[in-house]
């Protein structure tokens, strides 16, 4: 089985809890749960603060990508950790729209990797919470994925409900959503102290749907690892049945 881990950091902010107690608390769950690659959202690198070294520790994620999303901020953007060598890195910056409420810059980093004699592709995205820009930037963003062939996993956050444009552009060019296909609940992931919303996605394209096992939010119970719960897809291999997972 393939786990993939996808959860927004919050930065360094104190706000669900200083960083050194969530970084123990996040770095339990990836010893309990052993997902082989994890995309981080919102995340905190500088020669002082590095919370992909501080989360990897001596863990198994030995292949890491970070990409600042503004060169003015350098220390702040997404990354993707993996237990499995990643090639083949691209970035791609989403489009800003002329909206003072969400100034900020945002690029998604993708990576491919090889698992089971397949090549897979994962995009690892956050977008604005702004609904009109949001909507641009999910649709320029499949349009800019359907350049890749093979299976692919989108994940991130995505700042918009199951019910806002961007995300029914995404299910109608041909991406599964994996907690509408698969998991349990709501599924929803913020904010993470009583979660309301589903903003946090696991979408797969070009993968037989019956791959797909399971999804489930972290935590379950107890503190939270940030503003958002942490999302987690469970993909079969390509021979293995629903019937293996227990």
């Amino acid at each position: 089985m393939l786990k993939i881990l996808t959860v927004n950091l919050n930065y360094v902010r104190d706000g669900y809890g200083p960083w050194p107690e969530r970084c123990t608390r996040l770095r339990a769950l990836l010893q309990a749960e052993r997902p082989a690659i994890i995309a981080l959202q919102a995340a905190h690198v500088d020669d002082t603060r590095n919370q992909l070294r501080e989360l990897a520790g001596d863990l198994d994620y030995h292949h890491q990508l970070f990409l600042a999303a503004d060169t003015t901020q350098p220390h702040q953007g997404s990354a993707i950790l993996s237990e499995i060598p990643l090639s083949a890195p691209w970035s791609f910056a989403l489009p800003r729209d002329d909206d003072d409420e969400d100034p900020s810059p945002r690029r998604v980093i993708s990576a491919s990797f090889a698992w089971q004699g397949e090549i897979w592709r994962l995009t690892n995205a956050h977008c604005s919470w702004v609904p009109t820009q949001n909507r641009h930037q999910v649709a320029a963003l499949a349009q800019a994925l359907e350049g890749f062939s093979g299976p692919q996993c989108l994940v991130g956050d995505f700042n918009a409900p199951p019910t806002a444009p961007g995300i029914a552009h995404l299910t109608a060019s041909g991406w599964v959503d994996a907690h509408a296909c698969v998991g349990q609940g709501t599924g929803a992931t913020f904010p993470a102290e009583a979660p309301q919303d589903r903003i946090d996605y696991l979408f797969v394209h070009g993968c037989d749907r019956a791959r797909l096992l399971a999804t489930r939010t972290f935590p379950e119970q107890g503190p939270a690892l940030s503003d958002h719960k942490a999302a987690m897809l469970i993909i079969a291999q390509p021979r293995e049945t629903t019937e293996t997972f227990r």
